[in-house]
């Protein structure tokens, strides 16, 4: 785990929490190789068995067995119960596990015995947020009595549990106990990493009170003094010297692989060069093909473009699993650097409103006016794709405009941005005109906003009048460029309305969602004309190399067209990562447009722009394009 802020501390979702990373507990080589049953008879061959079962990881199976043994008063049944509490945690099925430590009979309990049980509990406690209670377990345990492994688990759950009710130094010095028990450089970089975010929630209070306090540890006066270096030189020349005089004053001291590392720049985290990423997304649900086509090109990414031939851990989380503030200090607890997702708007908001963001988020999607220190948002936004067709609408010379959308709440939103847009370049708003999303023939909303019905009813009072025949109804002559916002098939039908209504020389804008990405042309012959902007990923000659659409077959053919954009935006999602300190200032050119960064950490996309010409889109000039924003709220999509 690192950092924890005080809100993290206070969080009402941290009840919640199932804290994996300490998910190990009692090890397999007490527990289970019969460690503790040399003073209460063999093991029985099923025993054994089930051991098996749970070293192969097969936990389900090895819990039915050892409670099933269980079940047979034994010598041996409290041994078994401890057995199978071990494993169903592992599953992990706490109410399970629970069933089956309340049935021991703590008196004829040995002394080991009883600190598995105490930790099991503890566990229990920590994963439903009883810290309290969680405590008290732990420290009913003899620490000196615990193996070498059961001392870690130890101390990484005390550890743990102190940050949780807001005690930062008892959480800093179990870190620093922790510290002696870990002997890989990942876990012992990781345990360091949480010592200094922790110390960071230090009030300056509490920290000059333990400076000044005589330390028996020179290992923790040494986290002290750099962490007072961390608030007297945030960046710059003077850190770095205050940084010198500090190692030269704590040469053995474990924080000294950090500074070599380079934490301290870029506020702990240089994000072009993070080894652990954590990657939120729904493994099911509504959007759970939204998701595995995101995913697949992430991973393509992932494996064809290692930077300098490093590439960095991804850890999964299910946004379907646990509510998204306990995945998020769950990825914290596993070491995470970055935090990739997730993708749902209101998870997003969610996520920013509980806490301090102490690892960095790029979120997959966008919630407008949402700004957060360590957010970065990065969506396939149609406000981009608004944005780029005002401003080729504008280069063409065209000034007044009609907005078809449907009568739905995402419809309104685009609306929005269209008025905006179009307004913010001095274009002008005939009319905006809704139309049924749910219909198959579009004539009526076609001829009322061309004023087609009108101009009939006018034909019909005039023959009426004078007697006149042959008078043909006209279209409104103040017009000359159309925004619609509709799928490609619904563009299908409403296009020809237009030829057929005599609106055939007025221009038609739509949104990227009139291609998928795969030609047509016998069915796309009905889209002749409209011009749309999207991503460049879709076209062979705007985006090329080993991660471009035709490169990605094997890909292609596992989704439908419809969801092809979204392997595009995985893969960017994972390349644009070694860009984002940079992003700000120099574009990165993505499968989802050239990206660059804005003030509120928003990840724009400038597209590429096509036209449908006899049945076939094809790539058109670009116009220059503002990059400002139409002020409007995102279309609720996920």
């Amino acid at each position: 785990m690192k950092r924890y802020t005080e809100q993290i501390l206070k969080s009402q979702d941290i009840i919640k929490f199932s804290l994996l990373s300490v998910l190990l507990l009692i090890s397999a080589c007490s527990l289970q190789t019969g460690g503790l049953g040399s003073s209460a008879g063999k093991e029985s061959v099923e025993e054994r068995k089930a051991g098996q079962l749970f070293v192969q990881g097969d936990y389900s199976e090895a819990a039915l067995l050892y409670q099933r043994l269980a079940q047979q008063i034994s010598v041996r049944q409290n041994i078994l119960r401890l057995k199978a509490a071990q494993a169903f945690l592992k599953i992990p099925l706490d109410d399970q596990a629970k069933i089956n430590l309340d049935l021991i009979s703590v008196k004829n309990l040995t002394g080991e015995q009883l600190n598995h049980l105490n930790l099991m509990y503890a566990q229990l406690d920590l994963n439903s947020g009883n810290i309290e209670q969680a405590l008290d377990y732990l420290m009913r345990i003899s620490v000196s009595a615990l193996s070498h492994s059961e001392k870690t688990t130890y101390y990484e759950m005390t550890a743990f549990a102190y940050a949780l009710s807001g005690e930062i130094v008892k959480s800093v010095r179990e870190r620093i106990a922790l510290d002696l028990y870990q002997h890989s450089g990942q876990k012992k970089e990781s345990n360091n990493r949480a010592i200094l975010e922790l110390l960071s929630l230090m009030s300056e209070q509490t920290l000059q009170r333990q400076r000044t306090q005589p330390q028996t540890s020179t290992v923790y006066s040494g986290w002290l003094a750099l962490e007072q270096v961390r608030r007297n030189f945030p960046s710059g020349e003077q850190q770095q010297q205050a940084l010198n005089e500090w190692a030269d004053q704590y040469p053995r001291h474990p924080a000294q692989p950090l500074i070599a590392s380079g934490y301290f720049l870029v506020s702990g985290i240089k994000l072009g060069n993070v080894r652990d990423i954590a990657l939120f997304l729904p493994g099911s649900g509504p959007y759970g093909l939204h998701a595995n086509a995101l995913k697949a090109g992430f991973m393509a990414a992932y494996e064809r473009q290692a930077v300098a031939g490093v590439q960095p851990n991804i850890h999964f989380y299910d946004t379907q699993q646990s509510s998204i503030s306990v995945l998020y200090d769950r990825a914290v607890a596993d070491g995470v650097q970055l935090v990739i997702g997730p993708l749902n708007k209101k998870y997003i908001q969610e996520l920013a409103g509980s806490r301090e963001l102490i690892v960095p988020v790029m979120a997959l999607n966008y919630v407008e006016g949402l700004a957060k220190t360590n957010l970065y948002q990065f969506a396939l936004s149609p406000i981009d794709e608004v944005r780029q067709a005002v401003s080729q609408a504008r280069f063409s010379g065209h000034e007044n405009a009609i907005i078809l959308v449907p009568a739905t709440a995402n419809g309104e939103r685009v609306s929005q941005y269209f008025q905006n847009a179009w307004e913010a370049v001095n274009g002008n708003i005939i009319q905006v005109q809704m139309f049924d999303s749910a219909a198959r023939d579009f004539s009526f909303p076609v001829r009322q906003m061309l004023n087609i019905n009108e101009s009939e009813y006018r034909s019909q009072r005039l023959q009426k009048v004078i007697g006149t025949a042959g008078y043909e109804s006209r279209r409104r002559q103040d017009v000359d460029v159309i925004f619609l916002a509709a799928s490609n098939q619904k563009a299908r039908l409403i296009n020809p309305q237009f030829y057929h209504n005599r609106a055939g020389s007025v221009t038609v804008y739509g949104l990227s969602q009139v291609y998928k990405g795969q030609a047509d042309k016998n069915q796309d012959i009905d889209l002749e004309g409209i011009n749309f902007c999207t991503i460049p990923w879709l076209f062979d000659e705007a985006f090329q190399g080993e991660l471009s659409m035709s490169a990605l077959q094997d890909l292609q053919v596992q989704f439908p067209n419809g969801y092809l954009s979204l392997v595009a935006f995985g893969i960017d999602a994972y390349a644009v990562i070694a860009h984002l300190n940079d992003l700000g200032s120099i574009s990165y050119k993505g499968a989802t447009g050239d990206l660059l960064l804005n003030e509120n950490n928003r990840i724009e996309r400038h597209l590429v722009c096509a036209e449908f010409k006899d049945g076939a889109a094809v790539l058109v000039e670009m116009a220059e394009e503002s990059m400002e924003e139409p002020a409007a709220t995102m279309p609720n999509s996920l």
